[in-house]
Formats: C-alpha cells, sequence, structure tokens
C-alpha cells in the first residue's frame, strides 16, 4: 500500500511539473494575460508574493516541525513537496510574464534571474530527493537543496528592496 501511495503522489508530481511547464509557455507567449490589476499590484505580482511567502515562511516551519512532530513527518513532506510545487508555479507565471514583455519593455536580468534559477534549483534537488531518483548522491543532493535556500533568502531580500527602489 504504501508503495502505491508513493507512486501516486510521483504521478500528481509529474503532472504538477508539467502543468508548470504547459503554463510558464502559455504564459510567456502570452496565450492569456495576467498583466491586469488586483487592488494596487499586478495580478502576476500577488501570485509571485504568494508563492514566495510560502516558501519564505512554510520552509523554516517545515525544518522545526518535522523535528518537533516526527510522527506527523509523512504529512509535513507532502504539504511541504507539492505547497512548493504550487509555490513554485506561481512564481514561474509571473517570472514568464515579465521575461515575455516586448523587446523595448524587456525587463533588466539580475536578482530576478538568480531568484528564478535559485527557486528552480531548489525545486529540481527537491523533487530528486523527495522521489529518491538519484540514490547514490542523495547526500550531496541535499546538502544543495539546503544550501541553495539560504540563497533564496538573502537574494529575495535584495531583490525586494531593489524593485521598491531602496537599493
Amino acid at each position: 500500500m504504501a508503495r502505491s501511495r508513493k507512486s501516486s503522489q510521483f504521478y500528481i508530481a509529474i503532472i504538477l511539473v508539467l502543468a508548470i511547464i504547459t503554463l510558464s509557455i502559455g504564459n510567456y507567449l502570452r496565450w492569456w494575460n495576467l498583466n491586469f490589476y488586483v487592488g494596487p499590484e499586478y495580478f502576476h505580482h500577488w501570485l509571485v508574493f504568494t508563492g514566495a511567502g510560502y516558501i519564505a515562511l512554510f520552509t523554516p516551519m517545515y525544518s522545526i516541525m518535522k523535528r518537533r512532530s516526527p510522527q506527523h513527518f509523512g504529512t509535513l513532506l507532502n504539504t511541504h513537496v507539492f505547497g512548493n510545487l504550487v509555490a513554485f508555479l506561481f512564481i514561474s507565471m509571473h517570472f514568464t510574464q515579465q521575461m515575455g514583455r516586448p523587446a523595448q519593455f524587456a525587463p533588466t536580468l539580475g536578482t530576478g534571474l538568480a531568484l528564478y534559477i535559485i527557486v528552480a534549483i531548489m525545486v529540481i534537488t527537491g523533487f530528486v530527493q523527495r522521489f529518491r531518483l538519484v540514490g547514490s548522491f542523495l547526500r550531496s543532493w541535499r546538502f544543495i537543496h539546503v544550501s541553495l535556500s539560504l540563497s533564496f533568502y538573502i537574494v529575495v531580500i535584495i531583490h525586494m528592496l531593489h524593485n521598491l527602489g531602496a537599493i
């Protein structure tokens, strides 16, 4: 039973990854427009605030809670994996919205690109670890995954400060 549950989670995760890829391509090619205001900000900004906020808040909570409540580890791990995949979808929608702008309005590549690469590698290393796709280097993947979390916090703060005009 545990094996079928793990394989069903793997296939759900694969479907989410394929959805992220498909929706990102569609957003980049402007199959739809996420560039409309919801309150004071564009919709794609609310998506990235939600996605990055989820990662920024839940990651340390997950780290603490898995040690304090080991009996809930499975639930916490599933929330971490699938929640972060959805958060990455939201972040991807913002990133592809920005990158798909016409050339005369192209964004400057800097902290946003660095941040997206960091989050993408965190997703890849997390996926590889969770579903044990590469067993022999598991400790190395974990080190990269955890190390990039720290990089995420540093770069997201710099990215926000830069885009708010503070630096």
